[in-house]
């Protein structure tokens, strides 16, 4: 049977590339020694100028992805934290509810 899929919707606050952010993410993840599916636990979406994104994650670790999510006080020396807007169970429903229309760029 297939795992189902959740949406953590978040905000990042400080100053750190995509990639930076989901490799603490994982670092962060081992260093718990919480079992998670890597194949699952993915940076589906990030927007560098609103700074808020979308992780996938197993239905049955949310709690313990945001726990960790909470838990981050720096990233490469910088402070750094992640404020947790919600979880949907499709990337479109958190977007409609937590990142909100995408702006024009002009």
């Amino acid at each position: 049977m297939r795992q189902k899929r959740r949406y953590i919707a978040f905000e990042f606050i400080g100053g750190a590339s995509k990639g930076d952010i989901s490799w603490t993410i994982n670092n962060v993840l081992h260093a718990r020694k919480l079992e998670v599916d890597k194949k699952m636990l993915k940076l589906v979406l990030y927007d560098t100028d609103s700074r808020r994104g979308l992780l996938r994650c197993g239905h049955r670790r949310v709690n313990e992805v945001k726990a960790a999510m909470l838990g981050v006080k720096k990233i490469g020396g910088k402070e750094a934290s992640f404020l947790i807007l919600g979880v949907s169970g499709t990337i479109r429903a958190a977007k409609r509810k937590f990142l909100g229309p995408v702006q024009p760029k002009y």
